[in-house]
């Protein structure tokens, strides 16, 4: 009966664990955007895909902050001198205080402050070339996958999987105790 019970709590266990796991690496792995509430607070080293070999991301900095996020973005090349969180035709008629300059870093690399709504999902992203003096579209793309696991916030459905399995062990551990008393009860008649 011990070998039954132990059984029985090392497979439980093993369960908690495997659907904590599976919880986590669904989140991780899923195509659906991601939002800031689901990130913690900090600074992630990110990647970002861009549609354009022209427009190329050599390093980004993700900022999550008080339910918002940021990209901090360190260019390829030179040739872009302002950013617009849009498309290009919408560019050309906004206002000039909603574009985005630029920024040297020590290493005199151009770095834009991006925002950014949503992770895995594709962003409208103007860029206003220095040389042809016209805006061009982009799509960026922030991905998820590439953030530490200590940026996800412990998803909802994975602290609920691991309340019903620790109930379950619970219950089982109190079968277990039931059956046993039954039986030394038995044996002691």
């Amino acid at each position: 009966m011990r070998r039954i019970f132990s059984l029985i709590t090392a497979l439980m266990l093993i369960a908690i664990f495997a659907a904590d796991c599976t919880a986590v690496c669904a989140q991780a792995e899923s195509k659906e955007a991601v939002y800031a509430d689901s990130l913690n607070d900090g600074e992630y080293e990110i990647t970002v895909d861009s549609s354009s070999s022209m427009f190329r991301v050599v390093k980004c900095k993700l900022i999550v902050s008080g339910g918002k996020m940021t990209a901090l973005m360190t260019m390829s090349g030179q040739g872009y001198g302002m950013l617009y969180a849009g498309t290009s035709q919408t560019a050309v008629n906004a206002d000039k205080t909603e574009f985005i300059d630029f920024e040297l870093n020590e290493q005199g690399q151009k770095t834009f402050l991006f925002p950014v709504e949503a992770l895995d999902k594709e962003t409208d992203c103007a860029a206003w070339s220095i040389r042809k003096e016209k805006w061009y579209d982009r799509k960026l793309v922030f991905r998820s996958d590439s953030l530490p696991e200590n940026a996800l916030r412990s998803s909802s459905a994975s602290v609920i999987i691991v309340s019903v399995t620790a109930a379950s062990v619970i219950i089982m551990t109190a079968i277990g105790i039931v059956i046993a008393r039954k039986k030394r009860k038995g044996a002691d008649e």
